[in-house]
């Protein structure tokens, strides 16, 4: 927790619930954070008073009583716990939320998915923080295991939960013991795998078993990752375990902590004390309530896995699919009869007069000039470069039903707003699509040959993409010779680190370095634009093949584009690896070391999407091993500086993010969006950014 943070006045809490599991493992907590300035425990609630009073004099809170009901509407509480059955979880956690206070709940979240997805919808619609008690024995070494997998994931996983509860009533008003006790399990499955599966078949008890204590499922990803869970509730003792294999790596987590095996060698991490987890997952909570920032552990992050649980728990085969939980506003009608705003027509005029010869065009400064509103304009184009329509001008213009922007990008225009409002959006994807495609299959050609690196070496007088002739091959040469001699002395590392060191090259006379044709190369895209589909186009032109990892495109528009989805695991291992998705949020430094280093050697990695997807030194440590060639158009800084050491790496080719700014894909620009005007002012029916695609865009 920051000093900022701690500085400020400490949350007064109400805790409903003070059993066992309360007093062994929260409290203890709670009452740390106390004595940090982070709570002020101010009531403590149970049924049974004397449980009650127990508690408050154990762990000093101010008061003690046994209404909750009275005691969640008191206007001196800001956040609630409650430490209780499934049944008490639900009724008092959305009383506390209805009561607009933050909520952090203990295992079973809600007696089913849909009152959990009731107290998620009641914490959105009030703003409020609301979180559940999730898998904190195995956290800690659940989200480092998960950092080494990177954005790629594993590509197989078991997990194991068996405990020795026979001809015990499952607890905590569970249906079964699964979701009492095995759902730890599936949410550390569901987190570490990014999210349900789609595919599942399961299998619940034994025959004539009245209540179920034993479940096993297969499950498949989208991505096709496989999983197997088990849980067995009538086992002699308690096991928990979970493993997860990538490519040519595993890792294994269990009480003894975690143990990681790649290429031969192994290392393992011990399990953090039990408490740590608890400790963790609170701070989590009080830091989300102050930033408002949703943690991992949200109601609405991990109310799947209850839902996955209960498909389980009837022998669930079949598709995984979560009930629409969205109900969707259809855009407002717009008659499409009208005339048309243009604001900075210059680069418009050849295909305004193509496309929308008829219609009658209203300048900026003819709608500024007017005082009363337009009701006649239902459409307007944004030139390249126009600012977005001011708050007041949209006002003037109560019909508008379609805004054109001449360019890619329309964050700016605060689409979100737009599309509330009916106003349908569409922008030049395909003009820009089709130049930056050009571009990146000249830089794979060029990547794949390298070209690049001959070029640099004939500037220096050299030949071949080769090292440079003279004394650099001269004592390229003598080192080869002299390897074995090294080798055995055991320098040969360290001499080799030296001459990359002061040479400045890549090693490039290595099989991986040697130039390659396109034709028959695998080619990576991560993410499915129009860009990457334009770039497709142009790949299985030229025979190469394509993969695709996208978590937005339909299995059936990559089949009818003849690409193949894949893991992101996959994607990286390509002979080419092409960025193609949208800068946002969720995007920022996609890429970071663990993901890089599925590169493999010779690959040839193209960036002219977003720089910020990378994370930047993580890239230039991969860059600097010398074995990948990188192109890059695009920054996270623009322009880089003087200084920075991508401009001085031999393996890296660097252009000033030129891949779609051409004039003849701007003239193609202005005609692609005028001509999609024209077709929903005859129509009424508009090829626009949903709000889906927005979603996915810079």
């Amino acid at each position: 927790m920051s000093r900022e943070l701690r500085q400020r006045a400490p949350l007064t809490a109400l805790i409903i619930g003070a059993g066992p599991a309360a007093v062994e493992m929260h409290l203890p907590v709670l009452a740390r954070l106390r004595d940090s300035g982070e709570l002020a425990l101010r009531l403590i609630c149970d049924l049974r008073h004397e449980r009650a009073a127990s508690a408050c004099r154990a762990f000093g809170f101010s008061e003690a009583t046994g209404d909750g009901v009275a005691a969640v509407a008191r206007p001196d509480i800001d956040v609630v716990y409650v430490f209780g059955s499934a049944q008490l979880h639900f009724e008092y956690g959305l009383a506390a939320l209805r009561a607009g206070k933050h909520l952090f709940v203990e295992k079973p979240l809600a007696p089913s998915y849909e009152a959990a997805r009731e107290l998620a919808r009641a914490a959105r619609q009030r703003a409020r923080i609301a979180v559940g008690g999730h898998n904190r024995r195995f956290h800690e070494p659940l989200v480092r295991a998960r950092e080494l997998a990177g954005k790629s994931g594993w590509r197989y996983a078991e997990a194991v939960f068996h405990k020795p509860e026979f001809g015990k009533t499952p607890s905590y008003g569970a249906r079964t013991w699964l979701s009492a006790n095995g759902i730890h399990a599936l949410d550390a499955l569901v987190f570490m795998m990014n999210g349900l599966p789609e595919e599942l078949t399961a299998l619940v008890g034994e025959a004539g078993e009245a209540q179920p204590s034993a479940f096993s499922a297969l499950l498949r990803w989208r991505d096709g990752a496989q999983g197997v869970f088990l849980c067995n509730n009538n086992a002699g003792a308690r096991r928990e375990e979970y493993v997860f294999h990538g490519l040519g790596e595993s890792c294994r987590i269990d009480e003894a902590g975690l143990l990681v095996e790649k290429g031969g060698k192994s290392s393992r991490t011990p399990s953090p004390p039990h408490d740590r987890g608890i400790t963790a997952e609170h701070e989590a909570f009080l830091h989300a309530v102050r930033t408002g920032i949703e943690p991992v552990h949200s109601i609405a992050r991990i109310a799947p896995s209850l839902f996955l649980c209960e498909l389980i728990e009837r022998g669930f085969t079949g598709r995984v699919r979560l009930p629409d939980t969205e109900t969707i506003r259809p855009l407002a009608a717009h008659s499409p009869a009208g005339s048309m705003l243009v604001v900075r027509p210059a680069e418009l005029q050849p295909a305004l007069s193509r496309w929308l010869p008829d219609v009658r065009l209203v300048s900026l400064a003819e709608l500024q000039a007017s005082a009363k509103p337009r009701p006649d304009i239902v459409a307007a184009v944004l030139g390249r470069g126009a600012d977005p329509l001011s708050p007041e001008l949209l006002a003037q213009l109560p019909r508008l039903g379609m805004l054109g922007v001449v360019g890619l990008s329309v964050g700016r225009h605060d689409p979100e707003k737009l599309l509330a409002h009916g106003i349908a959006i569409v922008n030049a994807t395909q003009a820009y699509a089709d130049s930056v495609a050009e571009f990146a299959l000249a830089l794979a050609i060029l990547g794949r040959r390298r070209a690049f690196a001959s070029h640099d070496i004939m500037r220096r007088g050299g030949w071949g993409s080769a090292p440079a002739p003279g004394i650099a091959r001269f004592a390229a040469r003598a080192g080869r010779g002299l390897r074995p001699m090294f080798r055995a002395v055991g320098m040969e590392s360290f001499l080799l680190r030296l001459w990359r060191a002061r040479s400045g090259m890549p090693p490039t006379s290595s099989p991986a370095m040697q130039p390659r044709e396109l034709r028959g190369a695998t080619i990576g895209l991560v993410g499915w634009s129009a860009n990457a589909r334009a770039f497709a186009e142009r790949l299985l032109q030229a025979h190469a093949r394509v993969l695709c990892f996208s978590e937005h495109a339909s299995d059936p528009d990559l089949a009818a584009a003849g690409v193949c989805r894949v893991s992101l695991a996959e994607a990286l291992a390509a002979d080419v690896v092409s960025l193609h998705r949208g800068l946002s949020p969720d995007t920022l430094h996609f890429l970071g070391a663990a993901e890089l280093d599925k590169l493999r050697p010779g690959t040839v990695f193209i960036n002219i999407a977003r720089g910020a997807l990378v994370e930047p030194d993580a890239l230039l440590r991969r860059l600097k091993r010398g074995d990948i060639f990188a192109c890059l158009d695009t920054y996270e800084t623009e322009p880089p500086p003087a200084s920075d050491p991508l401009r001085s790496l031999p393996n890296v080719f660097l252009t000033s993010h030129i891949a779609g700014g051409s004039d003849d894909m701007h003239a193609a620009a202005a005609h692609e969006v005028v001509r999609k005007i024209a077709g929903w002012l005859v129509s009424g029916k508009a090829d626009g950014i949903t709000a889906e695609r927005l979603s996915t865009m810079t």
